[in-house]
Parts: C-alpha cells; structure tokens; sequence
C-alpha cells in the first residue's frame, strides 16, 4: 500500500503543475478572484456541507475538531481534481471555458485515542480572466487580464474531551500571486497605446477554529458545528508598470515606460467568518445543512476595500446507503449523494449582489477489502443575471475524488 500512496501522491502533484487553466470568470477581476469554500467531491454532491460532519472515514477540513475522529491506527489520505465547463452570456454574446485543474490533497491520522491531527495543500482563490470592452470609452478600447491566485496549506489538531465534544484549529499558510494587466488602445494613432500591469505578491498565516457537539435527538443521532475564523492580516507586496507601445502582431513594441513603482510593507485584511452545521444520522440516512457567513467588508488589500459585500451561504445535502456491510450486492453499499446550496457572493455590481444557485448528486463508491473510497460529484449551477449589463455563468463541475486508508503497524495476513 505504501508504494501505492507514493505514485497517487506524485501523480497528483504533477497535474497540480501541468494543469491548464483558461478563462474562467470575468468576475474574477474583483477582490481576490474567485473564492472557494472549499469542498471534496463527497461534500460537493451533497451541496458542499460538511460543518457538522463527523465521520471517520473523511478528512473534513471544513470544521477542524473533526479531525479527532479518525480510526485508531488509520492513515488516511484524501485527494481529488475538477474540471468545470462554463457558458458565458451577456444579453448579445456567449462563450464557452473549459478549466481541469488538481484541486486537493489532505492526510490526518490519529495521535491518540482522542487526539487527531491533518494537514494539506488546498486552493484559496482563481483569479483568471480575459475580456475587452469597447464601449467604455468613445476614444479608446479597454483589454483586461488577470491570471493567478492564492494556495492554503494547513496543519490543524482535534481533541476530543469525551464522547459528545471535540475542539479543534488549523494554523494555515496562505500564498499566491495575482497578476493583473489593462491594455487601452487609442482610436487616434497619434497617440500611444499603454498599458498598465499590477503584480501582487501575498503571504501570510491565518487561523480558523471548530467546535462539534454530538447528542442523541429520538432516533437519530445528531452533531452541531460550529466554526470561526476571526479574520487575519497577511504580507503583501505590489509592483506596478505603467508603459507606452505600439500593437506590433504577436507582440507590444515598447516605447516608453512611464512609471515602474514597487510597494513594500503592505497588507491584506482578510475576513471574518463563522458558520454553524447540524448533522442527523442513521444506520442508512445522512441529513445535513450548513449555513456561512463571512464579512468581506472587512477586507482591505493596501487599504482598498474594492466595495465588496458579506457573502452568505446555506447549504443542505443528503446520503443514502442501502446497506453499508453487504456482501454479496455491491450497489447496496455505494453512498448516493444528492444537494443544493444558495449564496450571496461578495460582488455587488451596479447596485446588484451577485446570487450563486447550485443542485448537486454524486456518488461514493467503495473499494472493496479496504477503508477507501472513489467519490464522484456533479454540480450544475448559476450565477450573476444578463439585466443590467451584466453576465450570467452557468456551469458544470465535475469532482474526482479518492479517499486512501491504511491501518498502521499492522502486517495483512491476506491481499
């Protein structure tokens, strides 16, 4: 097995580095881009839930004090990647981006008998964006590009005081580069064109902190999450480059460069959260809702606020096993996942903040003669409006996941 954890590991990390992006969101352009509450492809069928989960078998990094739960003498290792297809429409145009990308890797295992510890690589924010607009000024067309965007590596720590309660907290490293460019082309071939390119540089740690309560509610048995990130202040560095050209086919003829400025000893505000979990469980039945609610007016990046909003989101998700120890059918023990969440996204364009709007299914599927999973997940959803001279994306995400679980120090007596 361990041979076998050291080729997923380096497969992975390769198509980390490999992986293509393209265009994704013109929306991306504001605050740090797209940001991601993060999910696995388990969590993403059933609507991105995950603050009251507490279930050994997953690495559940949306609520640290889960991590005390894992099995006594279990490695575990959990990773995954996606691929989304998005429709991009405005009342006259659409367009079509496809993006595959790596998108996690997570290992937990136990310390002892009520403390448990993870780490992992997972994405923070995407910034990636390509779109002109020739209407914003009658003397000049405008280009806009960005690329880039910020990585989470965690270490998070879970105890368990007894049965029903379980505190925990990830020590986070945030990092990235966001690279925006603007390019106006002068209708009067007099003048020259210029460009103007922001590089920023970003680093830093943060801190989130869980808090799970297990409690017997009739027949089923019931979990409460509860999750908070007191906001943190990170490193941040920016260069700007502001210079005159020439379109020269492929390539910019550089004429003059009119300011080249470097911006040391910065900052980036980053946001409180908090967000509260119920779970309700039986032998075949999972039901789970979440609700989040970070406070991006808090945000400020060199003092900028960029006008963002409080986003919100609330989530609900189902799984059903038929019979999780079958032997002899192998449908009755697949984990079939279905989910829906609703948010406000933290944009508020011409007076109007962005609504996102998601239905999701998936499948888990068990490998037999051990603890691991294949997890499968499909989420179809929404944002943003074609009225007010906006842009709708609808789109198609489809999740990868494997979970990988050893026992420790225990030698097989068969394969």
């Amino acid at each position: 097995m361990n041979h076998i954890f050291r080729l997923l590991a380096f497969l992975f990390l390769s198509l980390s580095i490999t992986a293509q992006n393209e265009s994704n969101s013109p929306y991306s352009r504001f605050g740090l881009g797209d940001v991601q509450t993060f999910s696995s492809a388990a969590q993403s069928a059933m609507g991105g839930v995950g603050i009251a989960s507490y279930d050994p078998l997953y690495i559940n990094v949306s609520n640290p004090a889960s991590y005390s739960s894992v099995f006594a003498q279990r490695f575990t290792m959990q990773t995954g990647g996606i691929h989304t297809t998005k429709l991009l429409e405005t009342s006259s145009q659409n367009q079509i981006v496809n993006s595959t990308n790596f998108n996690y890797l997570m290992f937990s295992f136990p310390i002892t008998k009520f403390l448990g510890t993870s780490f992992g690589l997972l994405p923070f924010s995407e910034m990636s964006y390509s779109f002109s607009d020739i209407n914003a000024d009658p003397y000049a067309d405008l280009l806009f590009e960005g690329n880039g965007g910020l990585t989470r590596i965690y270490f998070g720590n879970s105890i368990s005081f007894n049965k029903n309660l379980s505190l925990g907290a990830n020590v986070n490293y945030v990092f990235g580069n966001l690279n925006s460019l603007r390019k106006i082309y002068f209708n009067d071939e007099n003048i020259f064109n210029t460009k103007i390119n922001e590089d920023i540089n970003l680093n830093g740690f943060s801190f989130d902190f869980g808090m799970i309560c297990k409690f017997k509610l009739g027949k089923w048995n019931s979990v409460l999450g509860l999750t908070f990130d007191n906001g943190n202040e990170i490193s941040a560095e920016k260069t700007s480059l502001i210079e005159t050209f020439r379109s020269g086919g492929e390539f910019d003829l550089i004429e003059d460069t009119i300011s080249n400025d470097k911006q040391l000893g910065g900052t980036l505000e980053l946001p409180s959260s908090i967000g509260y979990g119920l779970n309700l469980s039986n032998y075949n039945w999972k039901i789970m809702v979440d609700y989040r609610n970070n406070n991006w007016k808090e945000y400020k990046l060199f003092g900028v606020n960029d006008n963002l909003e409080n986003s919100n989101r609330w989530s609900l998700g189902f799984e059903y096993v038929p019979d999780k120890k079958s032997i002899n059918k192998y449908y009755k023990m697949v984990r079939y996942r279905l989910g829906i969440y609703s948010s406000k996204t933290y944009l508020n364009l011409r007076n109007q903040q962005l609504d996102e709007k998601v239905v999701s299914f998936g499948f888990g599927l068990p490998l037999k003669r051990s603890g691991s999973l294949l997890n499968l997940s499909m989420e179809l959803g929404q944002m943003g409006t074609t009225n007010y001279d906006l842009i709708k994306e609808s789109f198609a995400r489809f999740k990868i996941g494997f979970i990988f679980s050893d026992i420790w120090f225990v030698k097989r007596k068969y394969d």
